[in-house]
C-alpha cells in the first residue's frame, strides 16, 4: 500500500472514530437524538461512500467519480434534508413542511444529477441520458411536492410525469447493454410528459369540489383538447419520420449513386436531376415525364410509352408507408430503384454506352 493511500485511510479511520464518539456522546442528552440524525448520519453515509470512491478509483476511475461527485453529496443532501423535515414536523406539528423540504431536496439533487450527465455527455451519451431523465424525474417529484402543499391532488400530474421519466430513464439505460436506439421510436420526451400531465390535470379538475353535472363538461373539453394534442403530436412525428428518412435516403444515395449507368445527352442536367429525386426519394414524375417527351420525340404511340414504363410507372415504395423504417431497408429499397433505373435504360436504349459510370 501506497503512502498516500495509507494517509487517506487512516484519515476515514479518524473520521469514523470521530463521529461514532460524537453520536455516542449526544445520545444521552435531550435533542441528542435529533442532532445524530441531522448530523452523524448522513456525515457518516459521506464518509463510507467517499471511501468506496477511492477503493474504486484504480478500478474503475468512472464510476469512483460518479459516486464522489453525484452519488455521495446527493444521499447526504437527502437524508440531511429528511432528518431536518422530520425534526420540523415533530416540533411544529405542519405536515406542509414536509412537502416543502421534499421539493428542495428533490430540486437540489436533480440539478446535480444534471451537471454529472453534462460530464458523460462526449463519452457515454446513454448514460448521460440516462441520467437526465433520472435528474427530470426528481425535479418532476419535488415539483409535485411544491404544489401537493398548496392543493394535494397537484401532486399527481407531477408524479405521472415523474413516472413516464421513470420509463425513459430504464429504456435509454438499455441501449447500451442492448444496442436499442431510443431515438427511433421516441422524437420528444417533452410531448409525452406534456401528455401525462394533461391527463394528470383533467384528474385535478374533477376533483375540484363543483356540482356532479358539470363533469360532463369537463370531460368533453379534455376529450377537445386531447384530440387536438394527438393529432398535433402525430403530425409533428410524421414530418420528423419522414425527414430522418429523407436524411438516410440521401446519404445512401451519395454512397451508391455511381452503381447507375445512363448515357449522357445534351439534356442530362435535367435526366439527372429525374434520377436523383426517384433513386433517392422514390418520386418518379419527373423521371417520368422525360422519357415520355423522349419517346415521343422518338416516334412510339401512347400504348409502346406504357408498356415500355410499366415498371417505373407501377413502382411503389414501401419506405413511405412504415413507421419505423431501418437504415438496411432503405439501402435495399435504393438499390432496388438503381437497379430499375439501369434496367429501363438498358431496354429503352440498348445498352449503349452502358460502361459510362460516373455523375
Amino acid at each position: 500500500m501506497k503512502t498516500h493511500e495509507i494517509t487517506s485511510f487512516t484519515g476515514y479511520v479518524i473520521a469514523y472514530v470521530v463521529l461514532i464518539t460524537t453520536a455516542l456522546l449526544l445520545i444521552p442528552m435531550p435533542f441528542g437524538i435529533y442532532v445524530i440524525l441531522v448530523v452523524a448520519v448522513p456525515s457518516l453515509v459521506l464518509v463510507t461512500l467517499l471511501l468506496i470512491s477511492d477503493l474504486l478509483r484504480g478500478r474503475n476511475p468512472q464510476l469512483s467519480g460518479f459516486v464522489r461527485g453525484t452519488l455521495a453529496p446527493s444521499l447526504f443532501i437527502y437524508l440531511l434534508i429528511d432528518a431536518i423535515s422530520s425534526m420540523l414536523v415533530t416540533i411544529y406539528h405542519l405536515a406542509i413542511i414536509s412537502y416543502l423540504m421534499n421539493f428542495l431536496a428533490l430540486v437540489i439533487i436533480g440539478a446535480l444529477l444534471i451537471r454529472s450527465s453534462n460530464q458523460y455527455a462526449s463519452t457515454r451519451h446513454d448514460v448521460s441520458q440516462s441520467l437526465r431523465y433520472i435528474a427530470y424525474l426528481l425535479i418532476a417529484l419535488g415539483l409535485g411536492y411544491l404544489f401537493g402543499a398548496v392543493y394535494k391532488p397537484l401532486f399527481y400530474p407531477f408524479a405521472l410525469v415523474s413516472i413516464i421519466y421513470l420509463v425513459l430513464a430504464s429504456l435509454t439505460a438499455l441501449t447500451g447493454a442492448v444496442d436499442i436506439d431510443i431515438n427511433r421510436f421516441l422524437t420528444s420526451s417533452r410531448s409525452l410528459a406534456a401528455a401525462v400531465f394533461g391527463i394528470g390535470l383533467f384528474y385535478v379538475v374533477l376533483s375540484i369540489p363543483k356540482p356532479a353535472q358539470w363533469n360532463i363538461y369537463v370531460l368533453i373539453a379534455f376529450v377537445i383538447i386531447a384530440s387536438i394534442a394527438i393529432t398535433y403530436a402525430g403530425y409533428k412525428l410524421l414530418i420528423s419520420g419522414l425527414g430522418n428518412v429523407e436524411v438516410i435516403e440521401d446519404e445512401v444515395y451519395e454512397a451508391h449513386k455511381r452503381e447507375i449507368r445512363v448515357v449522357a445527352s445534351p439534356e442530362y442536367a435535367r435526366l439527372e436531376e429525374a434520377i436523383s429525386d426517384f433513386v433517392a426519394h422514390g418520386k418518379k414524375d419527373k423521371i417520368i415525364m422525360y422519357l415520355t417527351h423522349e419517346l415521343t420525340k422518338d416516334g412510339l404511340d401512347y400504348e409502346e410509352i406504357m408498356a415500355r414504363l410499366d415498371k417505373l410507372i407501377n413502382y411503389s415504395s414501401i419506405v413511405k408507408g412504415r413507421g419505423r423504417v431501418s437504415r438496411k431497408l432503405i439501402e435495399m429499397e435504393i438499390r432496388d430503384r438503381a437497379n430499375l433505373v439501369n434496367e429501363l435504360f438498358k431496354q429503352l436504349y440498348g445498352g449503349g454506352n452502358t460502361n459510362n459510370e460516373g455523375w
